[in-house]
Order: C-alpha cells, then sequence, then structure tokens
C-alpha cells in the first residue's frame, strides 16, 4: 500500500512539475511578444505571433525567406505592434530584393520599438532590434543611441558591443569604435568579426587623427602667414618721419 502512495505522489509531482513548465513557456512566449510592443492585444494573439515568428525564423535559417516572410505578415496581421516581426520582415524583403518593401518595414520596427521602450526602458533587447533597424535605414546616430542603451543595460554582451562599434565606425566617431570593439572582442575571444572589425577600426581612426594633424598644421601655416601679412602691412602704412631742417 505504501508503495502505490508514493507512486501515485511521485506521478502527481511530475504532472505537476510539467505543467509548471508548461506556463512557464507560455508565459516566456507572450513576454517575448509583449517585448515588441502591442498593448490592447489579447494575450493568446501575441501567444500565436509568436508562434508564428518562432516558425519564420526557422525557416528564415533554412533560406526559405518567402516562407518565412509570409509567416511574419501573419504575426503582424495578429499583432501589428509587434516590433521584432516588423524586422524580421524586413530583413526578409532584404534578402528577396524588395528594398522598398524592407525599408518600410525597418521604419515600422522603429515605430514599434519606441513605442515600447517608453514603458519598458530596462528592455536592453528591444533597445538593440531598434538599433539594428536603425542601422539598415542608415541613421547611424540613432543605431548609436540604440546600441549604447542596451550596452548600457547589458554591459556583457559581446554582440551589443559588437553593434555600438559599428555603429560609431558609420558615425564616424573611431575612437569609440575601437573602444566598442575591443570590449566585444574582450567579452569573447571566440567572436572573430569583432577582432577583424576592430583591426579595421584601429587603421581608421589612425587615417583620422593623420588627417586632424595634417588639418591642424594646415590652419597653423596659415595663421602664422596671415599674421606675418598683417605685421607687413601694418608695417608699410607707417607714416614717414618728418624731416629735420
Amino acid at each position: 500500500m505504501k508503495s502505490i502512495v508514493s507512486f501515485v505522489l511521485l506521478a502527481l509531482l511530475v504532472l505537476s512539475q510539467a505543467n509548471c513548465g508548461s506556463k512557464k513557456s507560455e508565459v516566456d512566449a507572450n513576454s517575448n511578444a509583449n517585448a515588441s510592443g502591442g498593448a490592447g492585444v489579447d494575450a493568446s494573439a501575441r501567444a500565436e505571433a509568436q508562434r508564428l515568428l518562432d516558425q519564420g525564423n526557422e525557416l528564415a535559417r533554412q533560406d526559405r525567406d518567402k516562407e518565412a516572410s509570409e509567416l511574419y505578415q501573419k504575426a503582424i496581421a495578429l499583432y501589428p505592434e509587434f516590433g521584432e516581426a516588423h524586422l524580421k520582415l524586413a530583413m526578409s524583403y532584404d534578402v528577396l530584393d524588395q528594398k522598398k518593401e524592407a525599408e518600410e518595414e525597418y521604419k515600422k520596427a522603429t515605430e514599434a520599438y519606441q513605442k515600447y521602450v517608453r514603458e519598458n526602458s530596462k528592455d536592453a533587447r528591444a533597445f538593440f532590434n531598434m538599433g539594428l533597424a536603425y542601422n539598415k535605414l542608415a541613421k547611424a546616430d540613432d543605431a548609436v543611441r540604440a546600441f549604447r542603451q542596451a550596452a548600457t543595460l547589458d554591459p556583457e554582451n559581446s554582440d551589443y558591443q559588437y553593434e555600438l562599434g559599428l555603429a560609431y565606425a558609420k558615425a564616424a566617431r573611431y575612437q569609440e569604435s575601437v573602444n566598442a570593439l575591443q570590449k566585444a572582442s574582450d567579452l569573447d575571444p571566440d567572436n572573430y568579426r569583432a577582432q577583424d572589425e576592430l583591426e579595421k577600426a584601429k587603421i581608421d581612426l589612425q587615417r583620422w587623427q593623420s588627417m586632424v594633424r595634417q588639418q591642424e598644421a594646415v590652419a597653423k601655416k596659415q595663421a602664422d602667414k596671415d599674421k606675418k601679412d598683417a605685421n607687413t602691412n601694418a608695417g608699410g602704412t607707417t607714416a614717414p618721419s618728418p624731416e629735420i631742417h
């Protein structure tokens, strides 16, 4: 009898853990979907949109971008402010060479994330994704701000530092680019992309510093010339001394 009771208790424990795991997965799915905006959309719609996004991501990994884009569109239909779905749809359009459609979706992604982070200012991933969208729209300064916030919230994330470094480079902020890429490499020694970009950033920084020195030298030479000319002109206009008889 004791063994039967023990068996029943064990079975109930396993069932309870399974239910907890199921509930946690659903909460996580809703949380991930909600992390891209979507106030007013019910939980079931968010969960379904997340499921469609996940399926689309899997198809994209298989280079089935047309099919992936169709799933992303379905996710957006359920959840219009789903920033990540807009971002992934834009990326699919990029691969499919639908540039106009891609640009429109990148804009919608930034709008969805802007709205979301007003109330969820601690979500590093949202700022990171927003930075990716701004980067694709060639808005370097906006991308820098978004990536910098992501890196501030999650300073140990090598990917965030890497993208921040690239954004700084595009904004011609070479010293900051070197600093961010160096940190990305330090955080993840196996991040070979960061190491490659770091070397490029160092070269760009050296070129920029050399250009600045040349410009300063030219400016100094011109200033010295202007001063000399001014002195010469001042001496040439001095009134002659009167003759003494």
